[in-house]
């Protein structure tokens, strides 16, 4: 095919590399678009891939490429605990000294008489001590158990009148006594002397963390008390289980600076829940109802133990640390129940006995008088109207003055059963032996027979009593503590105030010769 020049259109042919007229020189002619190799092949169906590789036949996947583990964190047990080794146990130890400084303070003055035994002083002021101790730490769950062991061949040591003795005719021989008495006095006061040194833990900004701390400390105390008190004399040994003692002081210690030292999270978290805040506060009436309560009737028997004959100022000693158990026994005989006392004993060479009995209303006036009897029953009558007063003045609604009767009983129960006296003695001498118990302490059924009578009627005219006493009357009385505030502001709002910088639109004004119609007339004045 000719082709031309492009400058000054001659025709040449292809192969001309110059132009045969104006002389210039030719571009070269486009290369052809080169030829495939093969022709594609035809559009068909797509080829069917292999059957897949059953995964129990193929080799696992390379993992993927490694990192480093992230460390864990403490878990929050850890952190806590923590904290508590962190913490300030030089403030702990302050709060603790209280407590522990009043179970010594209690053992030095009991152990200052010399209980009768004159010049021959068998029971040193230290043996004292350590026994005082012993009997202290059964407030909190410890024992009292003294152990004999009685050698055989000693002899009597004893001459007839013909030059002979008696020696050897011991054959040897053991004993046990067990004392089982929970001194009440002594567990209120540790209590509150708890509570004093957790309050000055709380103004230094204490948490949980402090209450584990305190208390931690509170029970090593006890400890080291409770193994020291266990002296030995005369061949006669007491055991006063420390552990025990450590124990329930550990429990107590707990719950009561835990209580102290979350009082202001206890409370955002009770107003959260009315049902449960209600119950809360039912439970501190009752408790100050109840202490009342045994306030009066301790103070009641303790003068009429004062006056009775051959009390001396020892025996007056003595009972300071029984005054909450003699108080139980009061309202006990008060209400209408009764103190029971059940001995009984058997031996090998003694026949067996028992011995029980009552004291009541009955055995009152038999052994006073009738002024006696109607003098306990005035004491009874002012105790339910303590516990009817507190209840209507204290409670938020009937139901809540229910629950503080309940409570109320449940406490006077639990603590009626924990009042009484124990003791049980065990021995042999030259395998001829011997056992006896003592149980002394109010009647459990009795107080709770007699108990729902006078609480239920206390509970009965609680609003009456609150009326009287100046409260709301019937339906309940003021709430201990005041009511949440409310999440959308206060209930009733004063007058609208225009925000800063605001003004408000002016009101509506009729137009002229517009009068707007009357408005209701009040009711004029009779003719």
């Amino acid at each position: 095919m000719p082709s031309y020049c492009p400058f000054c259109g001659t025709q040449a042919p292809d192969e001309a590399r110059f132009c045969m007229k104006c002389g210039r020189e030719r571009p070269a002619a486009p290369a052809a678009p080169p030829q495939p190799a093969a022709p594609p092949p035809p559009a068909g169906t797509p080829p069917v891939e292999p059957p897949a590789v059953p995964a129990y036949m193929s080799r696992p996947a390379a993992p993927p490429p490694g990192y480093a583990p992230v460390p864990a964190g403490p878990s929050p047990a850890g952190i806590f605990f923590g904290r508590v080794m962190r913490g300030d146990w030089a403030g702990s130890l302050k709060a603790a000294v209280w407590p522990t400084g009043l179970i010594i303070g209690l053992a030095v003055a009991l152990a200052i008489p010399d209980y009768g035994q004159g010049d021959d002083v068998v029971v040193g002021w230290s043996d004292r001590l350590r026994i005082a101790l012993a009997m202290l730490l059964q407030a909190f769950g410890g024992g009292f158990e003294i152990r004999a062991v009685l050698p055989g061949g000693g002899g009597y040591g004893g001459a007839s009148p013909y030059g002979d003795t008696y020696s050897d005719f011991d054959a040897g021989g053991q004993s046990q006594t067990t004392l089982s008495l929970i001194p009440l006095t002594v567990t209120v006061l540790w209590i509150g002397a708890l509570v004093l040194g957790a309050r000055a833990v709380r103004r230094q900004g204490g948490g949980l963390d402090a209450a584990v701390r305190i208390s931690v400390v509170a029970t090593a105390a006890v400890l080291v008390l409770g193994l020291y008190a266990q002296p030995e004399i005369e061949g006669y040994s007491l055991h006063s289980s420390p552990v025990l003692a450590a124990l329930g002081a550990l429990a107590i210690a707990l719950v009561t600076t835990c209580a102290v030292l979350q009082r202001d999270v206890a409370a955002a978290w009770l107003a959260q829940r009315p049902g449960t805040r209600s119950l809360v506060r039912a439970a501190g009436t009752a408790v100050r109802a109840l202490g009342a309560v045994l306030l009066l009737c301790g103070l009641i028997g303790f003068i009429t133990y004062a006056t009775l004959d051959d009390v001396n100022g020892t025996s007056l000693l003595m009972a300071l640390p029984l005054l909450p158990n003699i108080a139980l026994m009061v309202l006990s005989v008060s209400w209408g129940g009764s103190v029971e006392y059940d001995a009984r004993g058997q031996g090998d060479i003694i026949r067996s006995g028992m011995d029980h009995g009552s004291f009541g209303l009955g055995e009152l006036s038999d052994a006073a008088n009738d002024w006696a009897l109607v003098g306990a029953l005035a004491a009874g009558l002012v105790c339910a109207l303590i516990v009817g007063l507190l209840a209507g003045r204290r409670s938020a609604d009937r139901r809540e003055q229910v629950t503080v009767g309940a409570l109320f009983l449940l406490g006077f129960l639990a603590l009626t059963a924990m009042s009484g006296l124990s003791a049980e003695f065990s021995g042999n001498v030259a395998d001829i032996g011997g056992s006896g118990t003592l149980d002394v302490s109010p009647s459990v059924a009795d107080a709770l027979l007699f108990g729902l009578l006078w609480v239920g009627g206390a509970v009965l005219v609680a609003p009456y009593l609150a009326r009287m006493a100046g409260g709301d009357g019937p339906g309940g009385g003021s709430p201990a503590y005041p009511p949440p505030p409310s999440p959308y502001g206060p209930q009733n709002p004063g007058p609208y105030t225009p925000a800063p910088g605001h003004t408000p639109p002016p009101g509506h004004t009729p137009p002229p010769g517009h009068t707007p119609p009357p408005g209701p007339n009040p009711p004029g004045p009779g003719p």
